[in-house]
This record gives structure tokens, C-alpha cells and sequence, in this order.
């Protein structure tokens, strides 16, 4: 164990990094905009004659601010030997405080950072636990008399402020397993020219194992770029993949080129996609796939006049089933409307009947007369979640880390790829997991879930606010919030209500719906809160 020198030196990291409470003002690092997008990066100063090895680390950990030319200022600091070596994308940390520098007596230095998540090399943002820390050794040396870093690990790292400027998320697109609907998973990479590049390797390299037996991708294992970069030339991205995309079948190449028309069309500078195979051009056709979240839905609502489309073409349609539902209680719905079926949980158990009719023809499905969550997926498959499991078409779902815990809430993503659950009984836990089905498209059980919303302390509801993002209602003793949480990101908390019994949205990033104990039905648009109705016994979208 190397000894270490009792004086520990904190990092003189640039403006960019900390804000001082104390001494004179001084100029931080130029906010600089690059000419060929939007972007903002930071500046941070290049290497002075005569830096200390404290200075050199200082200057080289405030260079991670500044991605531009593949964190060229960053590798200034570094010896020649590790300079076109170093990997800067491996791995982000997002800082929670000024990173702690300590000098060994042979010269060696360690870095103690507090941090609050990090970015892989694939993009995948983690949050950590409170109380995270790390631990990263660097080297000096001397080149041509100039104190340099001969060694140092392929990690950057920023504070939250700056990570906000220069990182942006993205998804990137793979494919339900029926191959009809397009399924994003989140990423994170800074926004400058290489970012198509990234966002390919991304793409290549697969999803996360949490998502990877819900989905698949008609991009053939083991394709990569056959040269690294992605290159953009009047708005046309030209992607030239390795001869291992040939094996792709006619069928799917029209996938194939879906997944990356929709992963690179987020990027403002492309607008089409063009696909060759180690330098041969690609005659490949569009596909008519869809994105999930892109579906029309409906609100639909249970009041005093029946059932009611309260968004939608169908809005100022005359209800229906009013007899029906004026005798018997509905405590909740769902709706599929690719096999105009309506499902009720009453009094009686769960029934079916037909949409346009209901109550004309009546089939008892399940007895159960109080479930969590009752729901269609786009397949026409009926979920039904009771406090302890979950069920389709009355049948269990696989889901061994349910065991043991109690079901608050539960939601199917828009392409029904995806579940997002709140638990509680002392977890107080917001999961997601996919949905992993048979050939059939039956749904077997639910993989294991990545944690989501760390800083919901009481969530109770929960909905799909978008393809991925979801809404949860964090419920106290005397007042509520909302926290809008980016399944693999982010966290942005919005105004709340109070006494929510149901809470839904169409899936768009729109609107969101809320169902209070009252009866009232409120929705968020923009910043705030208004009354829809009242009188309203329940509320579900229709896809």
C-alpha cells in the first residue's frame, strides 16, 4: 500500500466545475458555440508552461467539459504514449461535489469524486446510490520538461450543470418482437458531428439486457460500421455497413433501415438515410412500421351519460351503454379496439362485453371484483394486476421478483413492450421490466426491472407520459407532486394534485389525465391544471 502524503489537495477544477463562496472573481471557461449545430460546449484552457502535477490534473479533469474534436484539449494534458490511446467515451461520471486530489510520495496521484450516476460507453445512464463515491489513479511524467499524465482512466466527468449543456438524449430503435412497432431505448452522448456515429454503435451493439428478450433487431448480429463514422452529406446520413448486414433477408432490410432512419432523424442535420454494404449502395425500400407512443388513442371515461371518447375523433359521438352502465358499477375499464372489446371489474368480476354495445353480450372472465390495473395490449391480450401479481387472459405471469411485494400501480408502455410498476409495502420502489412473449405473441413473463424515480419517496400512481418517459405520482400526507422519469435519464418534477385515483396518459408526451376521488377528471397541459368533468367513475386510453 503506497503511503500516502497527509496533505490532501482539493482540485482547482475551472468555473465550470464549482462555485466559490470566497475571493476575487475571475474569468471561468468560454461557452462556445460550434458552427454546425446548435450545440454549446465549454472551453476549458490548454496546458500552461511550468503546471504543477496538480495544476496538469486540475486543468486535464475540467477538460471533460469540453467533448469537441473527441476531447482534444483533454489529451494536451496527456504524455504522447497514452495520447491517441486514451478513451474519453468509455465511461461518464456526473459529480455530486469538487473531486478530492491526493499526492502519493512517489508521485502518483488519486481522485476521490462523489457521484451521483454514470454514462457507459453505449450511452446506458445510471443513477447511484446516494453516497456513491470513486476512486481514479493517474501517473505523471515529464515531455520535453513539461509535467504530463502518462497515465490516466478512460473517464471523464462533469457536474450536473454542464452535463445538462452538453448531453443530449436519444433513443435508438429496435423492433417489437412481432416486428410491428418500432421500441426506443434511451442514450445519452454529447451533441456534436459524431454523434450519428454513436448512435449507430449503439444501435449495433444491442440492447440493454433488461430489453434484450422483449425486442430484436433486423440489423444482423455481429454488423458493424465498416468505416467508424457515420458521415452526413446534404442532409443524407451515409451509413456503410459491414458484410455481415448481407445475410439480412429482403424482408428485413426495410426493418433494418427503419431502425436507423428512426435513431438518426433525431439528429437536425439528417433528414434521410442511405444504407450501403461495404461500399456497395443499398436499393432498400421504406417500411410503414410505426414508433411506439405514434398510435392514435383515446381517452375514454365512465360517467352519467355512459361511455364517453373525450379526446379523439370520436369525441362528439354519442355515448354508449348507458343503461348499461347506469346499473352496474364500474370500478374499472380497459379497451382494445382491434377486437372492439370492452373489459369491466365490477361487483360481479371481470367482465367482457362488445364496445359498441356494451352490456348487449356479457362473458365473466375472471371473479376477482378488486384489481390494481386492468388493460389491453395492442395485441388484443387483457392484463389483469391484482395487488401481488399479474395475470393475462387469467393466466400467471413469471415475475419472481413480484414475490413478496405489494403492487401500488402498473402500466403497459404504448407498444406493450414495456411495464412500468410502483411497489410498495416499505419498498417504495418505481420498476420497469419488458414484457418477454412466446412465438405466439402470448406474454409469458416479465424480465428482471431496472429502478427508476430514486427520488420518489412515496409514489403511488403511475403512467406512460411518452415512449419513455413515465409519470409518477409521489403522494404525501398533505400535498403531491408529479415526477416526469425518463426510463434510462433523467428526472423533472411538475406540478401535482391531490388525491389521484387513477392517472393516465395518451402516450405522446401530450397530455396527462388525472382521476380525483371526487370524480373529477383533470388534465396537465403545459404548466398547469384544469377541470375536464366531473362525475366521472373511471377513466382509460384506447389504442
Amino acid at each position: 500500500m503506497r503511503a500516502l502524503v497527509a496533505l490532501v489537495l482539493v482540485a482547482a477544477l475551472s468555473g465550470c466545475a464549482t462555485l466559490p463562496v470566497s475571493g476575487p472573481v475571475r474569468i471561468g471557461p468560454d461557452l462556445a458555440q460550434p458552427s454546425d449545430d446548435n450545440s454549446f460546449y465549454y472551453s476549458p484552457s490548454s496546458p500552461v508552461d511550468g503546471a504543477s502535477p496538480t495544476e496538469i490534473l486540475s486543468g486535464f479533469l475540467s477538460a471533460g467539459t469540453a467533448p469537441q474534436n473527441d476531447y482534444a484539449i483533454a489529451r494536451e494534458f496527456l504524455d504522447e504514449s497514452i495520447r491517441a490511446t486514451w478513451n474519453p467515451n468509455q465511461e461518464l461520471l456526473i459529480q455530486r461535489a469538487t473531486p478530492r486530489i491526493t499526492i502519493t510520495e512517489n508521485g502518483n496521484a488519486f481522485v476521490e469524486v462523489d457521484v451521483s450516476a454514470r454514462i457507459d460507453a453505449n450511452g446506458r445512464y445510471e443513477t447511484l446510490p446516494a453516497g456513491s463515491t470513486r476512486v481514479l489513479e493517474y501517473a505523471f511524467t515529464e515531455e520535453a520538461g513539461q509535467v504530463r499524465l502518462s497515465s490516466a482512466p478512460d473517464t471523464t466527468m462533469v457536474i450536473r450543470p454542464v452535463f445538462d449543456v452538453v448531453f443530449k438524449s436519444y433513443s435508438i430503435f429496435f423492433l417489437d418482437k412481432s416486428k410491428q412497432t418500432l421500441v426506443p431505448e434511451l442514450r445519452w452522448f454529447p451533441s456534436n458531428p459524431a454523434t450519428g456515429t454513436k448512435l449507430v454503435n449503439a444501435l449495433l451493439a444491442g440492447p440493454s439486457s433488461w430489453l434484450a428478450d422483449s425486442v430484436v433487431s433486423a440489423i444482423p448480429t455481429g454488423t458493424v460500421l465498416s468505416i467508424d463514422a457515420v458521415t452526413v452529406q446534404r442532409e443524407v446520413a451515409l451509413v456503410d455497413l459491414s458484410a455481415a448486414a448481407l445475410v439480412a433477408e429482403l424482408s428485413d432490410r426495410s426493418l433494418m433501415k427503419a431502425q436507423l432512419v428512426a435513431t438518426l432523424s433525431q439528429l437536425p442535420t439528417i433528414t434521410q438515410v442511405s444504407i450501403s454494404i461495404e461500399r456497395s449502395a443499398q436499393d432498400i425500400p421504406d417500411s410503414q412500421i410505426t414508433v411506439s407512443g405514434a398510435q392514435a388513442a383515446t381517452l375514454l371515461a365512465i360517467g352519467e351519460e355512459g361511455l364517453q371518447a373525450l379526446t379523439g375523433a370520436n369525441q362528439d359521438a354519442t355515448s354508449a351503454g348507458v343503461a348499461f352502465f347506469a346499473s352496474t358499477e364500474v370500478f374499472d375499464f380497459a379497451v382494445s379496439k382491434s377486437e372492439g372489446k370492452l373489459a369491466a371489474v365490477t361487483e360481479q368480476g371481470v367482465i367482457v362485453t362488445e364496445l359498441a354495445n356494451p352490456g348487449g353480450d356479457i362473458e365473466s372472465v375472471d371473479p376477482r371484483s378488486s384489481l390494481v390495473e386492468l388493460d389491453y395490449d395492442p395485441l388484443g391480450y387483457l392484463w389483469l394486476v391484482s395487488s401481488s401479481q399479474a395475470f393475462v387472459d387469467s393466466l400467471p405471469i413469471q415475475a419472481p421478483w413480484l414475490a413478496g411485494e405489494q403492487i401500488l400501480d402498473f402500466a403497459l408502455s404504448p407498444e406493450g413492450s414495456r411495464v412500468a410498476v410502483v411497489l410498495g409495502s416499505g419498498s417504495n420502489q418505481v420498476l420497469v421490466a419488458a414484457v418477454v412473449r412466446d412465438e405466439n405473441g402470448v406474454p409469458i413473463r416479465l424480465s428482471s426491472p431496472i429502478s427508476i424515480a430514486a427520488d420518489s419517496a412515496n409514489p403511488t400512481k403511475i403512467a406512460w407520459f411518452d415512449s419513455v418517459t413515465v409519470a409518477v405520482v409521489n403522494s404525501e400526507p398533505e400535498t403531491a407532486n408529479i415526477s416526469l422519469v425518463s426510463v434510462g435519464g433523467t428526472t423533472r418534477v411538475i406540478l401535482g394534485v391531490n388525491d389521484v385515483s387513477s392517472l393516465v396518459a395518451l402516450g405522446d408526451g401530450s397530455n396527462l389525465y388525472a382521476l380525483k376521488e371526487s370524480g373529477e377528471l383533470v388534465v396537465f397541459r403545459g404548466s398547469f391544471w384544469s377541470s375536464i368533468s366531473t362525475a366521472i367513475s373511471a377513466i382509460a386510453i384506447a389504442r
